[in-house]
């Protein structure tokens, strides 16, 4: 496998951050939108599933959020217009790193060569996905969450075209990838379903949030039962801080986008509006539950632990969380057989 290479390649592409905490999110909307594909973060995390994922460690280490199969996601987010391709391989202590990330680089220059940028994960300071917009050297040219950091609003919502506010580049070698090194391609346009692919989003919707999908590692909790599992940790002192802090804005975050793709879906589908209205409704009481979790746990300070009324609030409120999303799996049951 070759481990040297030359040259240069930079696609004319204007992102728009701010970026997500879910850093697929982020990033797959902004490839799409790159591709003519008008879509936003409630599109990609609806379709896709993932804003119905909840996957709580045991001591909320922040793996949760990115911690299952995403080969789950490649379905959904194809349904969004493009052919859509998942390339990677795992990896362990034993594994010959170096022939996986040359293999994943030499792959991902392909695609920037065709013109198309890709998703990439690790190519960052930190275990998480970026843009990959084009290459120099050895080095992947990057968007990430990082593009809008230190900007206002205002500034942030700027479209930054390739040299404007520019990321470090990353060394193909130096990937924050634990577990797996790999990356998702956008191929060509694709002409979808809509109907039969919002029905298969709703389906997947309720197998994630009774934590019955394949994708999920049997070491973590899934689904509803997660938030109880996360109450539980609190009460016990298992949580780690940043840990915790990570998954209560990212979950805040997912839950916000789920409620908003059933009401979109509510808007589009009038034989289950109500049942799906309904799902929209019990999903933001939990956005709501978990944007007070993050008042008592501010990411990425992690706040006070062992401050117990702290404790005591918060697993109340995760319980809660329970609760609200069993009533929107029965909810989004109900949408299912009638659609």
């Amino acid at each position: 496998m070759k481990h040297t290479w030359s040259g240069e390649k930079v696609l004319p592409i204007e992102i728009i951050p701010p970026w997500p905490h879910v850093s697929w999110v982020g990033a797959v909307t902004t490839v799409l939108r790159a591709r003519g594909l008008e879509k936003d973060f409630v599109d990609v995390a609806g379709m896709s599933g993932y804003a119905f994922v909840v996957n709580i460690h045991p001591e909320l280490c922040p793996s949760g959020p990115t911690g299952f199969d995403w080969g789950m996601l490649v379905e959904g987010t194809q349904a969004l217009g493009l052919e859509v391709e998942l390339v990677g391989e795992e990896h362990d202590e034993e594994s010959d790193d170096l022939a996986l990330v040359s293999n994943l680089f030499e792959q991902v220059r392909e695609e920037i060569d065709a013109g198309r940028p890709c998703v990439v994960w690790g190519a960052t300071s930190a275990p998480e996905f970026a843009v990959v917009y084009g290459y120099r050297e050895e080095n992947y040219l990057v968007r990430s969450f990082r593009s809008a950091v230190g900007k206002s609003k205002g500034e942030g919502w700027r479209p930054l075209g390739p040299d404007q506010s520019p990321e470090e580049p990353v060394p193909f070698n130096k990937l924050r990838a634990p577990g797996c090194v790999a990356a998702f391609m956008f191929r060509d346009r694709i002409d979808t379903d809509a109907v039969k692919a919002e029905r298969a989003a709703v389906s997947r919707a309720v197998q994630l949030l009774r934590g019955h999908h394949p994708c999920f590692d049997p070491a973590y909790r899934q689904g509803a039962q997660a938030f109880t599992a996360w109450a539980e940790s609190l009460e016990n002192n298992r949580a780690q801080p940043f840990g915790n802090a990570y998954n209560t804005v990212c979950y805040w975050e997912l839950q916000m986008f789920a409620s908003g793709f059933c009401r979109r879906l509510a808007n589009r589908h009038p034989k289950s509006a109500t049942q799906l209205n309904q799902a929209a409704q019990e999903l933001g009481r939990s956005f709501i539950n978990l944007e007070q979790l993050r008042g008592l746990f501010p990411f990425p300070e992690g706040g006070d632990l062992k401050k117990k009324e702290n404790l005591i609030q918060a697993a109340t409120l995760l319980r809660n969380c329970a609760t609200y999303t069993e009533q929107a799996i029965r909810a989004l049951e109900l949408a299912l057989a009638l659609m």
